[in-house]
């Protein structure tokens, strides 16, 4: 009988054992399903919300089984008239009376779009919606142009030709989708800083005091 009892506390020892070691793994399950559920959330809260009307092109590498969506967003920070000076005269009056100063052009310059970073056809595009529809991507200064302007007695004048342009702060966002459709589980992938300076159609002289 002491046998059979003995033999009785053994087996209901390792029973509690069992017990035990599977509520130890059922709690290390619960563990790591409560951390993937948390980086799961933490992951889809990074996802951005892309903007709407960008112009997304498809990327493929089968070789390395990667693929996704990309578009670019140009966004205007700041723009500043400024003038692009193709020439430059200056008209000094040494009488007691004002004259009158004639300034004709005769050089003819081509100044074309800059930008730092992007594209310049999109560029261009937002340019002229965002800043002026007079913007253009050349322009050239012609010759035989002429101006007058009074100049007061003893004082000086400059007469600068050229072309008027902004001066432009923008920031070129890059967007990437991983998604069968454009635009689902976007991410801003890039974002960088760049400056333009954008000629228009207007070409001229405008005068300075001396």
């Amino acid at each position: 009988m002491m046998t059979d009892h003995h033999a009785r506390a053994r087996g209901g020892s390792r029973r509690s054992t069992r017990r035990r070691s599977r509520a130890a793994v059922g709690a290390v399950l619960a563990t790591l399903v409560s951390t993937l559920t948390v980086g799961t959330s933490t992951a889809h809260a990074n996802d951005t919300s892309c903007p709407s009307g960008l112009n997304w092109s498809y990327y493929s590498w089968p070789e390395w089984n990667l693929s996704y969506w990309g578009a670019d967003e140009y966004v205007v920070n700041s723009s500043q008239p400024t003038f692009l000076v193709a020439e430059e005269r200056s008209v000094s009056n040494h009488t007691d009376s004002v004259a009158t100063a004639t300034f004709t052009s005769s050089v003819s310059r081509t100044y074309g779009l800059t930008f730092t970073v992007g594209v310049s056809s999109t560029l261009f595009q937002k340019l002229t919606t965002s800043v002026s529809a007079s913007i253009t991507t050349s322009t050239t200064t012609t010759t035989g142009v002429s101006a007058s302007a009074p100049v007061p007695a003893h004082g000086r004048v400059i007469g600068q030709y050229g072309v008027e342009a902004y001066s432009v702060n923008y920031t070129l966002n890059s967007y990437t989708s991983y998604s069968d459709l454009p635009g689902g589980n976007c991410s801003l992938s890039q974002s960088t800083q760049g400056t333009s300076v954008a000629p228009t159609v207007y070409t001229g002289w405008r005068v300075l005091p001396g």
